[in-house]
């Protein structure tokens, strides 16, 4: 690894330790060649993402810039190289681990769809957007970790939904007020009366907690139901996956200890708390091997 590659891996992790405490915490337990690799694709999943974040202030200017992106990355991978340390990082990976090129387009095309849909109606159409914003996401991480049976990305792409749907509900106030969208299906919050004015106006209501319990109940299968992947990946990267999943499916409990009061601010684990929670992971993974 050169000086250029170096430099760029640091600009990366400096992203990574900023925007993602969980992640990071969790990133630590990979060997240093997984933990740059990681770093290098979060920073990837992150710059694009903060572009769509963004797009209440001008979505022109917000895809203008997603685009200039999307065609940055397109030319590093192609050329191997380039002056933006966090594609010059990207393209490295994607071709060290040999991620194909296909999930990246998905990646981007999910945040594209973030500037244009604030709603869906249903899980599954919920479902083909989750793909592209996160379980693309554990199928790249498949590859970097390594996988002793292909059949681990499809549990790898429940533990994106489950991480996805676990974001939904931790951050369903901030994302109707700073970007008006409501990811969580209509359907499924009709089944409740929680219509889209309810969560507009952050009304608590028994339906809402009701709605809510059912969401963490589904976010809780999907965690369990990725558990049994964990053990095709290589061992060198188990430990990292199964903390990361322990520290996300922590932020579900958080939400019931704060009584579902999602409108008062994002909840978050204190690092005493993730250091318990880690070292329960690793306990189980020691009795399990």
């Amino acid at each position: 690894m050169d000086a250029t590659l170096h430099a760029a891996i640091r600009h990366c992790r400096a992203l990574h330790r900023m925007h993602g405490k969980s992640y990071y915490f969790a990133t630590a337990l990979f060997p240093k060649d997984l933990r740059d690799a990681t770093y290098a694709l979060y920073a990837f999943f992150r710059v694009p993402d903060n572009l769509v974040d963004a797009a209440h202030a001008d979505v022109v200017q917000a895809e203008a810039a997603l685009d200039a992106f999307q065609e940055g990355w397109k030319r590093a991978y192609q050329e191997k190289t380039s002056d933006d340390p966090v594609l010059h990082a990207t393209q490295w990976v994607f071709h060290q681990y040999g991620i194909p090129f296909a999930l990246s387009t998905d990646f981007l095309q999910a945040m594209r769809q973030d500037l244009h849909k604030t709603r869906y109606a249903t899980y599954e159409a919920l479902r083909q957007y989750m793909w592209g914003s996160a379980a693309v996401v554990g199928h790249m991480m498949c590859y970097v970790i390594g996988m002793n049976d292909p059949r681990a990305l499809p549990f790898a792409e429940k533990l994106g939904y489950a991480m996805q749907l676990t974001n939904f509900l931790r951050d369903i106030g901030e994302d109707v007020d700073d970007r008006g969208r409501i990811y969580l299906p209509a359907d499924e919050r009709a089944a409740f009366g929680v219509t889209d004015e309810v969560v507009q106006v952050h009304q608590m209501s028994p339906e809402f907690i009701s709605f809510l319990q059912e969401q963490i109940a589904s976010a809780d299968r999907l965690y369990a139901e990725a558990e049994p992947g964990i053990a095709l990946l290589h061992p060198r990267g188990r430990s990292a996956v199964r903390v990361a999943s322990r520290l996300y499916q922590q932020i579900l409990r958080k939400i019931e200890a704060n009584q579902y009061r999602v409108f008062e601010g994002r909840v978050r684990t204190s690092f005493l708390e993730k250091c318990i929670l880690a070292l329960r992971a690793l306990c189980i993974r020691n009795r399990s091997s």
